[in-house]
């Protein structure tokens, strides 16, 4: 048998190829083993990953998401664009990569099947083969936004060891503008804000796509879940008209944001998804007991 973390458990922010990782560790006690004993029942590594691989590589709900974000993107930058002036500065589109318009699922896929969890060095291997393939309507997409002169700039957390393989990747794939000053990898800093005021210093940009709220705005980076959710709130007419957010059920910072990007063991991040959870007051113990079998 293999000894394995839950599979929620990834490597801290700093060491992640994506950004969007949670920050667990598991001290050496609780590293040998299948379950750990969570706060209202035992879990097994795949109880996490599971059925978030499986919908976004089976269900026809998460292609259809992805179908109905890029069309809406069309619609709004159409629009951009006729409202464009001529002496203006040139359009731009900043887009992430992973899980925006790279389907890395298989990776994750078969972390569950080797009863593994994420290491940098499973990542980069999986990067490497430069065989992603793409979300649904992303090429499509792009594609269109570049035919209409807009200049399209892929901000990435991936390493800058990653560069070749992934802009092979994309250009395999027909992601139009794949070229190394198109393509910005993760420097010093996972915080994308930077790399967007490069971008915005001779372009103007009309829309970003990403599936992760760090991918828009820094306002939401390193914040606590509440917090990411009241800016949501607050800034709600950015969301389908400049902001276009993919699917992403697997992983993200709204993870880590349960418990603000603290270093916890398995069990301390179990306990805090399991209070993180809004149920309400079952009669069903109340039914069982006045109707005993």
């Amino acid at each position: 048998m293999n000894n394995y973390l839950p599979l929620f458990c990834a490597t801290a922010l700093t060491m992640s190829a994506c950004s969007h990782r949670s920050t667990v560790t598991a001290p050496a006690a609780t590293q040998v083993g299948i379950t750990h004993k969570s706060t209202s029942r035992s879990i097994t590594t795949l109880d996490y990953s599971l059925n978030a691989v499986l919908w976004q590589q089976q269900s026809g709900e998460y292609r259809a998401l992805c179908y109905q974000a890029f069309a809406l993107a069309k619609l709004q930058l159409a629009d951009a664009l006729r409202q464009h002036p001529k002496s203006a500065k040139p359009l731009a589109i900043v887009t992430d990569i992973d899980e925006t318009i790279l389907d890395n699922s298989p990776q994750q896929a078969q972390d569950i099947l080797d009863h593994t969890t994420y290491t940098e060095k499973s990542w980069k291997a999986w990067t490497a083969k430069a065989s992603a393939k793409t979300l649904p309507g992303a090429v499509a997409f792009f594609q269109y936004a570049a035919q209409q002169g807009v200049q399209i700039f892929y901000i990435s957390n991936r390493s800058q060891d990653e560069l070749a393989a992934t802009i092979q990747n994309m250009k395999t794939a027909g992601f139009p503008q794949a070229d190394d000053k198109h393509v910005l990898m993760k420097g010093e800093s996972s915080d994308k804000e930077p790399r967007r005021q490069s971008v915005a210093q001779t372009h103007d940009i009309v829309m970003l796509v990403g599936d992760n709220l760090n991918d828009f705005d820094s306002m939401f980076h390193k914040q606590r879940a509440d917090k990411r959710r009241d800016l949501v709130d607050a800034n709600q007419s950015l969301f389908g008209t400049k902001f276009v957010v993919l699917p992403n059920a697997i992983y993200g910072d709204w993870e880590s944001a349960l418990w603000a990007g603290q270093t916890l063991t398995p069990a301390e991040a179990d306990a805090l998804k399991h209070k993180a959870l809004e149920g309400y007051k079952s009669d069903l113990a109340t039914l069982e007991s006045n109707n005993p079998k």
